[in-house]
């Protein structure tokens, strides 16, 4: 276990949950994606005042896993926090999955009294907004896409330019070993060079010969040995470098393994791959499937051996008269159009007072299988669907707002180290200094670490 996980057993009070496993009190009392942190204070760990002094050895490795953690995290935070906000309108507006709700209560009411012409304009109104969250959760994810893709192509630019400073500093390094010279000056700047590759890849140090360095990420790929390496990715938007290689699955960790994983899109892959299950990657090809599943309830056909789909209910009722609109409730082709029948909105037509019953009946019906990227919901219903991913998104950012937090914190508390050379760790001062993050996760399983391994990696410090 490395330094991270020590700290984070202080801050959850030593919680002795031998690793790989998880409390069964903590599995039924702690949803998925649920926020358990209400303020998490990390000021309590000062910022360092002065440069920090450089490490070597295991010690460099287990602050250089802080760090890239620490950068990873925050930019998990950013941006899972941001889709969340998408689902939950600061404006008070109902959002995806209440207004969703909101619209199949309408048409139950107008069941109860089909020709009443108040609550057939309810159900008009309510149409409107179910689609008009849907577009706007659509161009929402569309500039969240954007904005993803300027980071990445920002970072894999700084990525390339610190590697190949970092390589002239090397050779710079090396010319003064030959002539058996100092080189602080030089070694000053590549170590802070260094820390922006850290920073953004968790890559590990190694030393080589004339004090040059090589850099590798945890999988063992090369940043820079002898050579820099040149990177790319699909999510990039400027030309290829010459010779680059693509950093998507290669580079994972630190703030730009952070931004790729979350821009990735297996769907796009020779053959497509399946989305990866795991919460912070992916998360604009999920966002797209499900919001075209969502879609899909709208303007979706009935399936085999499904309840009858919401325009089919509509369209099969007859019409009364050449004023009640006969076919297409909701209208459009996808999530950035979605629309209820313009006819309706502006009253040209009048709905059909026979298909109310059956719609009611088809937004409640439970039975149904529906798919997305990313989720997958059996014998479910149409409200059901929509809730789970508004609550999947909204839970996933406030978890990741909270991974970040923490982080910071254990980040923090090793710069704090690195700034007062101190030859031991303070432990009584450690927790102390993480009384808030302790509060705040007294039930997360899954950071309860054993006390021996948290006292073996606070030995790797004091050594």
């Amino acid at each position: 276990m490395g330094l991270f996980g020590a700290i984070a057993s202080v801050a959850n009070g030593f919680q002795l949950v031998p690793a790989g496993t998880q409390s069964g009190t903590d599995a039924a009392s702690t949803p998925a994606g649920s926020d358990a942190v209400a303020n998490i204070a990390v000021a309590s760990v000062p910022p360092p005042a002065r440069p920090l002094p450089p490490l070597s050895g295991p010690l460099r490795s287990q602050a250089n896993e802080i760090a890239a953690r620490a950068s990873g995290s925050s930019v998990r935070g950013d941006y899972l926090s941001e889709v969340g906000t998408l689902f939950a309108p600061a404006d008070g507006s109902p959002g995806l999955a209440g207004g969703f709700e909101t619209f199949g209560q309408s048409w139950r009411r107008l069941a109860a009294a089909p020709r009443d012409p108040a609550l057939a304009q309810a159900v008009v109104r309510q149409g409107d907004a179910f689609a008009g969250s849907v577009r706007s959760l659509a161009g929402g994810v569309e500039k969240l896409a954007a904005r993803i893709g300027d980071d990445v192509t920002a970072g894999l630019k700084t990525l390339n330019q610190t590697l190949v400073e970092i390589h002239h500093e090397n050779r710079a390094i090396a010319t003064q070993a030959a002539l058996d010279q100092p080189s602080d000056d030089e070694e000053a700047k590549r170590d802070a060079l260094l820390a922006t590759v850290v920073d953004m890849t968790g890559a590990n140090v190694f030393p080589r010969e004339n004090r040059g360095v090589a850099l590798y990420t945890a999988s063992g790929q090369m940043l820079l040995d002898g050579r820099p390496g040149q990177f790319t990715s699909t999510a990039a938007t400027d030309p290829v470098p010459l010779g680059a290689v693509s950093a998507d699955g290669k580079i994972t960790d630190g703030k730009l393994g952070a931004l790729l994983r979350l821009a990735a899109d297996g769907s796009k892959a020779t053959p497509p791959r399946p989305a990866d299950p795991a919460p912070d990657a992916e998360i604009v090809r999920k966002l797209r499937s499900q919001l075209d599943a969502v879609t899909n309830i709208a303007l979706g056909r009935t399936r085999p051996k499904q309840p009858t789909s919401l325009s089919d209910a509509y369209d099969m009722a007859i019409p009364g008269d050449n004023k009640e609109l006969g076919f297409g409730f909701f209208v459009g082709s996808n999530r950035h159009d979605l629309q209820v029948n313009p006819d309706l909105l502006s009253g040209a037509r009048t709905l059909k007072p026979d298909a109310a019953t059956a719609v009611a009946a088809s937004l409640a019906a439970p039975g149904r299988q529906l798919t997305a990227d990313g989720l997958t919901l059996a014998n479910t219903s149409y409200g059901q669907f929509a809730g789970t991913v508004a609550n999947i998104w909204n839970g996933l950012g406030a978890g990741a707002g909270r991974d970040a937090k923490i982080a910071t914190a254990a980040n923090a508390l090793m710069d704090s180290y690195r700034q007062n050379g101190a030859p031991s760790i303070d432990l009584q001062g450690a927790v102390a200094s993480l009384t808030t993050v302790q509060d705040a996760l007294g039930t997360t399983r899954r950071i309860g670490h054993a006390l021996g391994d948290f006292l073996r990696a606070l030995d790797q410090i004091a050594a």
